[in-house]
């Protein structure tokens, strides 16, 4: 069972800042030391007071979700899923404190605990000097009550905002990655239950 850490929040909030997120890439080199895989975040560690809820409910939507931190090292990201009042999404974000560089790898993998409904990874960037209103999102599908890892490559992740393409479609910049999180939307109505053990960046090494 879940413990009593737990965020239960319905309507938009300002995000804020996870200070580990993307600090562990700062002390070396992932390119130089040949490393294939680099944890941002891990949840047998780290706390969820750094993640916000943004449901539908801020487009008149009554979604519900909560982010649980579970005994096992892991949280738990769930709820419930409606389509009423033009509802039908519920996502978890976390920022960190300066965008994290993570061009040194080819794309983010995550370890997670299925319900057999799909999911969305989703990435915003600073670009100008400001953070993209748009955000970009590979999707995964998952298997009920097995834990699996999804590698997501950079060129599995489009540009989207509120749903729809963004014109020109712009390519994911990876070196000025600000805020990551988890989405259920599709139209997927009801219950959802996601856990995620851990989020990594991760490099394809060929064999020579």
């Amino acid at each position: 069972m879940p413990t009593t850490t737990s965020i239960f929040i319905t309507s938009l909030f300002f995000v804020m800042l996870l200070p580990n997120f993307g600090s562990e890439l700062k002390s070396s080199d992932p390119v130089k030391n040949n490393n294939t895989e680099q944890i941002l975040i891990d949840f047998s560690n780290t706390s969820v007071a750094g993640w916000r809820i943004v449901n539908d409910s801020v487009m008149g939507g009554i979604s519900r979700s909560t982010l649980q931190l579970h005994e096992d090292g892991y949280a738990v990201f769930s709820g419930t899923v409606s389509l009423e009042n033009n509802g039908g999404f519920a996502s978890i974000r976390t920022r960190a404190q300066t965008p994290v560089d993570l061009s040194g790898f080819d794309g983010l993998s995550v370890h997670v605990l299925g319900d057999g409904k799909t999911y969305s990874l989703r990435l915003r960037t600073v670009k100008n000097g400001r953070l993209t209103r748009y955000s970009y999102e590979a999707r995964f599908a998952t298997t009920a009550g097995e834990w699996e890892t999804h590698k997501l490559a950079y060129s599995d992740f489009s540009p989207v905002f509120r749903g729809d393409a963004v014109r020109g479609n712009p390519e994911l910049n990876p070196d000025t990655v600000l805020e990551i999180g988890f989405m259920i939307q599709d139209g997927q109505e009801g219950p959802f239950s996601l856990g995620v053990q851990r989020l990594s960046a991760y490099r394809t090494v060929s064999e020579k």
